[in-house]
């Protein structure tokens, strides 16, 4: 079989709502690797909500904070961060509403108090084990003026007065709004990237590195953000547990995360 490349969402394709990497997805991933697929690690997460626990598994890249960042064969190949311009005007957006926010850095989350406080309680709220919390935060830099670090990559945001579509119009064309990926959160939670960067472009970037055609790449997603990925991948799959749109708009879907979804999808697609 030709070598492929496979694009893996993080939250709900490979890592459970408690936290968890299911048995079969480890096996489903350890079998392709050694097929000589490539598989690759493609997610909105910032490289320090990467855990180890996953990377043990052993990819051959990442395409991190929704494309912000590529990493292949261990050796970063691209990273963008949002310039101060836009830094400060999003910031007086989001506070000026009353959002809760913080901005993704590569080593942690950066954040005022109040939006740290806001943040965390949400967490707690939805049943988020600490643990996870802890992985999904970890390092929180708090300061009243997080716009002025210059490793800022993204931006996620929760309780929004406004929906998706609205944050989207309002701080378009530099940004680009998206619903966010993580059970328990609504319309008004969302996350925002620079314009023109997303898991899609990053996907681009390791693709012509390593020389593997569009047309040999598969990507494997749940949310939202995960649209760009599957319809720039040869073929796209949606989990079961995903959203409906998002399984309304792939080549093909598999099962529920927790009923060994992604297992079923490498077997279907002969990766194994």
């Amino acid at each position: 079989m030709t070598q492929k490349a496979v694009f893996l969402d993080i939250d709900g394709t490979m890592v459970n709502g408690e936290g968890h990497i299911p048995a079969s997805t480890r096996e489903a991933v350890r079998r392709a690797k050694e097929k000589g697929h490539k598989l690759v690690v493609c997610s909105g997460r910032s490289r320090f909500q990467i855990h180890d626990e996953l990377l043990d598994l052993g990819f051959s890249g990442i395409v991190g904070a929704a494309g912000a960042f590529v990493i292949a064969d261990g050796k970063e190949i691209y990273h963008a961060y949002i310039d101060e311009e836009h830094r400060k005007s999003s910031f007086e957006y989001l506070e000026g509403n009353r959002f809760l926010f913080c901005y993704q850095a590569d080593d942690g989350v950066v954040l005022n108090q109040r939006s740290s406080e806001g943040i965390l309680a949400l967490y707690r709220e939805t049943g988020m084990s600490e643990e996870r919390l802890y992985r999904l935060t970890g390092r929180m830099h708090l300061t009243e003026e997080p716009w002025k670090n210059e490793r800022n990559e993204k931006i996620l945001y929760y309780g929004a007065p406004f929906t998706v579509e609205k944050v989207h119009a309002d701080l378009a064309p530099y940004f680009d709004a998206v619903a966010i990926s993580l059970d328990g959160m609504d319309e008004y939670a969302g996350e925002i990237g620079i314009g023109g960067i997303n898991k899609a472009t990053g996907m681009e970037r390791y693709l012509k590195h390593v020389g593997i055609a569009r047309e040999d790449s598969i990507a494997v997603g749940d949310g939202p953000n995960d649209l760009q990925m599957m319809e720039y991948a040869g073929i796209g799959v949606a989990m079961g547990n995903a959203r409906e749109d998002v399984k309304a708009r792939a080549d093909m879907v598999t099962g529920h995360i927790d009923e060994d979804g992604l297992y079923s999808a490498f077997e279907k697609l002969g990766l194994l």
